[in-house]
């Protein structure tokens, strides 16, 4: 499978727990470039910041109201 294939969701579900998998992510290139820079700033890398806001954000829906 290419990056720009991207990875089906059935391949998502079949990972075991505490695997690790790779998601192939297209974004427009000046969340790209906003992403870069912030994680300079932040002495961190991109897929750290990534990590960092998909854990927040899957935090965050957990606790919501349904």
């Amino acid at each position: 499978m290419s990056p720009s294939d991207g990875t089906p969701a059935k391949m998502l579900s079949s990972a075991p727990p505490g695997e690790v998998v790779e998601i192939g992510l297209l974004l427009p290139a000046s969340w790209a470039d906003a992403l870069l820079e912030m994680s300079k700033r932040r002495r961190q890398s991109v897929g750290q910041l990534l990590r960092s806001m998909i854990d927040r954000a899957l935090v965050d829906d957990l606790h919501s109201d349904p």
